[in-house]
């Protein structure tokens, strides 16, 4: 695994900070977000698209508005709103040193929801983030000072409660405060394995795909024949005692005839980190099937401090015609661990390197593929791992073809810069051009503009692209407006086909009026009674334009 040493010193300073944090204050430094027992829904560092889970989520009893005490004593520094997201939250610096984040609030206290209230209407905006002053806001540990509730992009209530240093960017597991408050005797349970040769240095008996092996009563039963370097992954869940959830799993030990290859240890991560998950799982599985698998070798350029892979980055050499015990142990953080058990046997093979590509990229060099109207550029340390494409033209959309950059997913860490030529752009509004990423589900944009003949955007999936023109407005419907008067409540779905929309505002008689609006169901709310609306007759209408300009209006008289 390949670091420098800049990144390596960083590291190393970040891992020790919370003992410095410790020594504030200790494992007592926090007291407890609610006044009944705890019980997680999530926990820290689950695996989600894109990211780790950042925090764990606690139950509110399946109700929103369930007080929060806040855990220790400081200030409130920020307090922000999103269709998304966290929706509702707020931050915390303690005087411990740390901070505490309160996602998928219900509402603010008074006073932090006057202000947001204020910036909202000075800035006719929905969203808002704001920070404030040490002095601004003080809270005591055990003040009740904020609600829980489904805000953001959350599917049922529950309070998202994250412990970070002060600068905001290093997160750390919730539970080195609260196990002692959580009841659980259950191990992490896996379900299957996969085994996966390495690229011309490695083959299976099956031939140079990987392999997925089912766990039966507790084990492998099958043998694996392999030859050279192979390396392993897991798909396995934690579960605890009076819930039907299910978590991540907090470490994972690999052994190969009783020395460690590989371990892992979910216990903090940095927000730069988080998109390693990718490097992390089997992407190509995730995307395609759903499935989470968890490799148990490190590719090329992930460098995640959680994982630890100091012999041969955690690849089985099978240089030998015999049989390789392999043990893998999955721990929660009571120390509840289920251990199981496969065989390699080692079986001579001609390892050959897989030719039918056309192109090859490297993880640590700068890429460029320039083929048939489209060009490709993936800067140096982008890719998690080097890259066997075989790019393909085919028939695509009424503006372009469709160009398929390899034969599976390859997810790219920050961006790489893609370019499709539009040859003939007689008749369409090039202002209106965009890229279009086609997957099994149909497809999305991924932005884009037009430039001198070329449609340009900044991609994170190696996959299917062409160039689509979005000419058609957004869709705003009501949503029983027979009943907005007797609820106060005005509701409109509002969404894209094509893009998505990139502003909204509602007025009343001709002035803002604050419109909430969730992005996990598409819906516009106004609450007439909270916003002080007076009763009568009054002229609504609603304006929402998307990424490429396209406005739909929506206006009626309503009574209230």
């Amino acid at each position: 695994m390949v670091k420098s040493f800049k990144k390596y010193i960083s590291y190393i300073c970040l891992a020790l900070l919370p003992l410095a944090l410790y020594a504030q204050g200790g494992v007592s430094t926090f007291g407890v977000p609610f006044d009944f027992p705890l019980v997680l829904s999530g926990n820290f560092g689950e695996l989600r698209s894109n990211h780790f889970h950042s925090g764990v989520d606690f139950k509110t009893q399946g109700a929103v508005g369930k007080p929060i005490r806040c855990v220790a004593d400081g200030y409130i520094c920020r307090a922000s709103v999103q269709p998304g997201g966290y929706g509702n939250a707020l931050y915390v610096m303690h005087d411990n040193g740390y901070m505490t984040v309160y996602g998928h609030l219900e509402r603010f206290p008074k006073n932090i929801a006057e202000r947001v209230r204020k910036y909202q209407y000075d800035n006719e905006t929905f969203r808002a983030d704001l920070r404030f002053a040490p002095g601004e806001y003080k809270v005591r540990r055990g003040d009740v000072f904020a609600f829980a509730g489904n805000s953001g992009y959350s599917f049922g209530p529950h309070l998202h409660f994250e412990v970070r240093d002060s600068s905001g960017e290093e997160l750390y597991d919730p539970m080195r405060f609260y196990a002692t408050r959580l009841n659980d005797t259950i191990a992490p349970r896996a379900s299957s394995f996969a085994v996966y040769p390495r690229a011309g240095k490695g083959v299976l008996a099956c031939g140079h795909e990987s392999k997925v092996y089912k766990v039966v009563e507790g084990m492998v039963k099958d043998t694996i024949m392999a030859w050279g370097q192979v390396g392993f992954g897991v798909k396995a869940l934690d579960y605890m005692n009076g819930t039907n959830n299910k978590y991540g799993v907090r470490r994972i030990e690999l052994y190969a005839d009783d020395s460690l290859l590989f371990s892992s240890t979910m216990d903090n991560f940095s927000f730069a980190e988080t998109r390693l998950i990718n490097a992390w799982v089997d992407y190509g599985r995730y995307i395609n099937d759903g499935e989470w698998f968890q490799r148990l070798h490190v590719l090329e350029n992930n460098t995640l401090r959680a994982i630890d892979a100091s012999v041969s980055d955690g690849w089985l050499n099978v240089d030998e015609e015999r049989y390789y015990n392999i043990e893998c142990r999955l721990s929660d953080y009571h120390g509840n661990t289920t251990v199981y058990r496969m065989s390699v046997l080692g079986k001579k093979d001609d390892i050959r390197n897989d030719s039918s590509h056309t192109h090859e990229l490297y993880c640590f060099k700068e890429n460029q593929i320039d083929y048939m109207g489209m060009r490709l550029f993936v800067p140096n340390g982008e890719l998690f791992a080097n890259a066997r494409l075989n790019v393909r033209i085919e028939e695509g959309s009424s503006v372009s073809p469709r160009y398929s950059l390899g034969g599976e997913e390859y997810p790219v860490w920050h961006g790489a810069d893609l370019q499709i030529k539009v040859d003939d752009a007689k008749g369409v509004d090039t202002s209106k051009l965009y890229i279009r990423r086609v997957t099994k589900k149909g497809g999305h944009s991924v932005g884009g503009k037009f430039r001198d003949g070329w449609v340009e955007a900044n991609i994170t999936i190696l996959g299917t692209y062409e160039v689509a023109a979005d000419t058609v407005a957004p869709r705003l419907k009501p949503v029983n407006e027979n009943v907005w008067e007797k609820n106060g409540r005005v509701v409109i779905a509002m969404s894209d086909r094509e893009t998505s929309v990139s502003s909204f505002k509602g007025t009343l008689n001709g002035s803002f009026v604050l419109f909430k609006y969730s992005s996990k169901n598409g819906r516009l709310t106004l609450d007439l009674k909270e916003e002080n609306i007076r009763r009568g007759v009054h002229q609504l209408k609603v304006v929402a334009v998307d990424a490429h300009g396209n406005e739909a209006v929506y206006e009626k008289e309503i009574k209230y």
